[in-house]
């Protein structure tokens, strides 16, 4: 579309009059370029859209495979990914469907974006299979460009291509669809089996772990220690030979065992077994009638950790 006043005048008149920046790109004169960048061309130029196809001198200068002028641009300032307001084409779209591969390359190792996509939604890779350029495409894929991507019409970059008549193309950009999918298969399978493993170790006590579960919370250790005291006050009573059991006790035990006198002038022992008490003939075993306290039953019982034959429901607490 022409801008008002340009009626009459051809496109290479205007291009010469009113875009000497573009045209310059389209010739590929460096040296034009250089001298109308250096001699004080304003920045808004580098951005103007010729009334033509709506493209900054950077989009000229890649669908005409300029290299050195879209170098010159950028060190100037132009942006490798400064889309046109009309069709919101990059000038990676334009060098891909201008089949410049060289450009192009140029463009993607600058940080031109692989997968841009433009109005109608398709990217380079659908502009390279429209131009059925087999070098503009192994340049896209080989920067990692997504090959699966479908336009508004619902085709990838293979189905452009078949439609175009590039059955070359069209080979290609279906065994990277392939394999791009595969890989994705692969990466996603991995991943799951990872988790998998990592949530089964975590579920699942080590060997150790059950072992010391086991002996710490579910099997106790006797203690032996109040039995053997219990077994010898018992042996030295047995042996004393008609002396005071009382005493052999205190001679057992220290300054711990004191006597307690019951209600019926008997003294039982704190440490000895329940239901023994001292009489005239020894130790004997008392009547169930007259228990010892149920303080000293619990603690007696606790103690010796093992079964009380007694009456007493407490004991077995």
């Amino acid at each position: 579309m022409l801008a008002p006043g340009e009626c009459g005048f051809s496109s290479e008149e205007v291009l010469s009059a009113r875009f000497p920046l573009h045209r310059a790109c389209r010739d590929g004169d460096v040296h034009a370029l250089g001298a109308l960048l250096h001699g004080g061309a304003p920045r808004a130029e580098l951005l103007t859209e010729d009334s033509f196809y709506g493209w900054t001198p950077i989009h000229w200068a890649a669908y005409f495979g300029r290299l050195e002028c879209a170098v010159q641009l950028v060190e100037a300032g132009c942006d490798v990914n400064s889309s046109t307001s009309r069709f919101a084409q990059t000038p990676a779209h334009i060098a891909a469907f201008g089949g410049h591969s060289q450009c192009l390359m140029w463009l993607l190792r600058a940080g031109a974006e692989l997968d841009r996509q433009d109005y109608v939604g398709e990217t380079p890779v659908h502009k390279a299979a429209r131009a059925g350029s087999v070098d503009c495409i192994n340049a896209l894929l080989i920067q990692g460009a997504k090959a699966d991507l479908r336009n508004a019409s619902g085709l990838t970059g293979a189905d452009l291509a078949r439609a175009q008549g590039f059955p070359e193309c069209a080979q290609l950009l279906s065994n990277a669809l392939n394999q791009q999918q595969f890989g994705r298969f692969l990466a996603a399978s991995t991943c799951n089996s990872v988790e998998q493993r990592r949530g089964f170790l975590n579920s699942t006590p080590s060997r150790k772990r059950s072992l010391d579960c086991i002996q710490s919370g579910q099997l106790k250790k006797a203690r032996t220690s109040d039995l053997d005291l219990q077994m010898m006050m018992m042996n030295e009573m047995n042996g004393s030979g008609g002396k005071n059991p009382m005493d052999t006790g205190h001679a057992g035990l220290g300054p711990v065992a004191n006597s307690t006198t019951g209600g019926n002038g008997s003294i039982t022992l704190p440490f000895a077994p329940v239901g023994f008490v001292e009489q005239d003939d020894g130790l004997q075993m008392e009547d169930s009638s007259t228990s010892a306290p149920k303080e000293m039953e619990i603690f007696t019982v606790a103690a010796m950790q093992i079964p009380c034959r007694c009456t007493n429901s407490y004991a077995y607490l």
